[in-house]
């Protein structure tokens, strides 16, 4: 039986200027951040407060060096890209905006930001290594990342391994699945995009199966190891490779017939107070220094001169499903609706 393709695949060629900036793999050399900040004041203001959905090993990983350079503090708040989204919204309602840098995983939150007219225009010399299709037109957002939603398993619970989407829905799973979302829908994106992809009917196939639900995909590689449940869908690529490669007994696949990829991406709020460390912080993190950090910590980056992570395909090789992010944006309520039909539970709003 012919395997079904997704309606959404973008394939490499189709993404054109895309497919070019992420499909290079240039060796790195270390090199002076360039910036559009200026560093005197920055030193001044000395403190950044960064909001952000990233792994937080990563974002340890690319403060450190930073605050060794400036001599400038980095606070940050970690959580899901609605719980971020959410925090940024309610400080802009009650008029007093904490956050000097926005990093998400859900470009819907920059198009909420930006409507409400939350964001600057800020035009970083680390920007330019980003294709212009993986930015904002109006400089209010560039890309920072490129989440791959896998496949993965448990070696020593799982026979034959799954290397495709449908393999999850067999019923010799039932019981054994794990996914991610936290009560605000933050793995609402990628299973839309399955389902945009592949229908929903693999969706309630899955459900049919009692996945567990699990606030992060930390959390789910976590019960994945255990062997609690023996499998998991749609879990972040650079979760599921630190797990491989820190030993655990863990595998996992982009399947051949299509991969849901999801952009993050950094902001700066207009409020923010303290704009020139923020600004100066923003170069950092787009910059070769903390972009290699990033690859380092298992993320794709948005730049052209980063290579993937280590042991990782090129992103030229796999058949990439791109979200609708304006589709996700203006139908969100009716999206998560259908979720909660699915799955049960909360779905936010």
């Amino acid at each position: 039986m012919e395997r079904k393709q997704p309606k959404a695949a973008i394939t490499r060629r189709r993404l054109g200027g895309m497919a070019v900036a992420l499909g290079a793999a240039a060796a790195w050399r270390p090199a002076r951040a360039q910036t559009g900040a200026d560093v005197a004041k920055a030193k001044a203001e000395g403190a950044v407060m960064l909001y952000t959905s990233l792994d937080t090993k990563i974002v340890d990983a690319i403060i450190k060096p930073f605050t060794a350079q400036y001599g400038i503090k980095v606070e940050y708040y970690r959580g899901g890209s609605a719980d971020v989204t959410a925090k940024v919204l309610a400080e802009a309602d009650a008029g007093q905006i904490r956050a000097d840098i926005v990093d998400a995983s859900d470009i819907g939150a920059f198009l909420a930001m930006k409507q409400r007219g939350l964001l600057r225009a800020y035009d970083s010399p680390a920007a330019k290594a980003v294709a212009a299709n993986l930015r904002d037109p109006d400089g209010m957002w560039v890309a920072d990342r490129l989440t791959q939603a896998v496949l993965q398993w448990n070696t020593q619970k799982v026979g034959k391994a799954p290397a495709h989407w449908e393999d999850l829905a067999d019923p010799r799973f039932m019981g054994k699945l794990a996914y991610f979302s936290s009560s605000n829908g933050d793995g609402a994106p990628r299973l839309y995009t399955l389902a945009s992809a592949f229908g929903w009917k693999l969706l309630e196939r899955y459900a049919a199966n009692k996945p567990l639900r699990l606030n992060s995909p930390q959390v789910m590689t976590q019960i994945i190891e255990s062997g609690e449940r023996t499998a998991g869908f749609l879990i972040n690529d650079n979760i599921a490779w630190r797990s491989k490669l820190q030993g655990k007994a863990t595998d996992y696949c982009f399947p051949a017939e299509g991969v849901p990829t999801e952009l993050g991406a950094v902001g700066l709020p207009k409020a923010a107070p303290h704009p020139q460390a923020g600004a100066l912080f923003y170069d950092w993190w787009m910059g070769e220094a903390g972009q290699k950090l990033l690859a380092d910590g298992g993320k794709y980056s948005s730049r052209s001169d980063i290579a993937p992570p280590k042991d990782s395909p090129a992103l030229s090789q796999l058949k990439l499903i791109v979200p609708d992010n304006q589709k996700l944006f203006t139908q969100r309520a009716d999206i998560l609706d259908r979720l909660t039909t699915i799955f049960g539970g909360e779905w936010g709003g």
